[in-house]
Order: structure tokens, then C-alpha cells, then sequence
């Protein structure tokens, strides 16, 4: 069952067959160099799966939504779901995911999911999330894993290194938990 206060990490999220939906799917939407943060001046590649602009991709948000229900025990409601692309040099801010016009009465939590080929510890580009109590979790953004927090939380996605040459690539999936 769903803890909105823990955080978590997942492993091998998707099967093979679930991969190749998701590889096939993304690549039909653009990526954009656009605001993504809260810092004006601070941009990042973004392909917007679930917005105005491009579409909803119904098949991307689905297989997740339906992997999280099934492994976390709750019932969940897609708010925004976006791929989020970083290089080196474009280092992430510390913020929180919650947004004031978000339904207080409900948990709101974040999934972020490491969507490259491939990753190395000297690449970097992990992320941090730090729970209200002042513990840092960090996660390693190993390929087909994924941390999942409360949206309230403060967290962050950092750069990749100066060793890497390809972009950092996650998705960013953020659920009501309807009750």
C-alpha cells in the first residue's frame, strides 16, 4: 500500500514488450527548449506528453500509471507527464512538484524515470529528494529504474558530467492519489 510520505525506488520497471512501447511512442513527440524550471533563466529539452500543444499520448500514460497502481496499491490519476532532457551543464534547481491550484484534500506524488540506453556512475546527473525531516535520498539514474516522492517534496535533478555525451533523459509523471 501506498506511503505518500516514503521514498521510493524501483528497478527494471518495465518488460521488454513495455519497453519497446515506450521507445516507439516517444519518439513521436518533439523536443522543445523551453522554461522548465522555476529559474527564468534556466531551460532544459522537454518533450510534453500529456499537454495542449502536441497531445496526450494515452498509451505512455497508461502502461505507467498501470505498472505504479499495481506495484504501490493505490489508485492514481495522471496530472502531467513530460520527458525532461539535461546536459551537462544544465544543472536542475531545487523545488517541489506542488502547484497551488493542486486539490489540498489529495496526495500528489512525483515518478521520475530514467528513460537513456545506458548509464555510468561517472555520468552523474543523479537526483535528490529531501523528505521534510532533512534526509537527502539519493537516486542513481540507472536505465529502466525510477524514483517515486510526494510532490511536496524538495528535490532536484542534477547534470550529468563532463564524461557523458549523451543527454540525461527521464520521464517526469506526476499522479493524484484519488482516494
Amino acid at each position: 500500500m501506498l506511503d505518500t510520505s516514503q521514498v521510493y525506488k524501483i528497478d527494471n520497471l518495465l518488460n521488454e514488450e513495455e519497453l519497446k512501447v515506450f521507445e516507439k511512442y516517444q519518439d513521436h513527440y518533439v523536443w522543445e527548449f523551453s522554461n522548465a524550471t522555476y529559474d527564468e533563466g534556466r531551460h532544459f529539452w522537454v518533450k510534453d506528453f500529456w499537454g495542449e500543444k502536441w497531445g496526450k499520448c494515452g498509451v505512455i500514460e497508461s502502461g505507467f500509471r498501470n505498472k505504479l497502481q499495481a506495484l504501490l496499491g493505490a489508485n492514481l490519476e495522471t496530472v502531467h507527464m513530460y520527458l525532461n532532457g539535461q546536459a551537462h551543464g544544465q544543472c536542475g534547481d531545487l523545488h517541489s512538484d506542488w502547484k497551488p491550484e493542486w486539490d489540498p484534500a489529495y496526495d500528489y506524488i512525483t515518478m521520475v524515470y530514467y528513460a537513456h540506453k545506458e548509464w555510468k556512475p561517472e555520468y552523474g546527473g543523479f537526483t535528490c529528494v529531501e523528505t521534510p525531516d532533512g534526509t537527502l535520498h539519493t537516486a542513481y539514474p540507472k536505465p529502466n529504474s525510477c524514483v517515486i516522492f510526494n510532490s511536496r517534496y524538495q528535490h532536484i535533478g542534477l547534470e550529468p558530467t563532463i564524461h557523458c555525451k549523451e543527454m540525461r533523459i527521464s520521464l517526469a509523471h506526476k499522479f493524484k492519489v484519488l482516494k
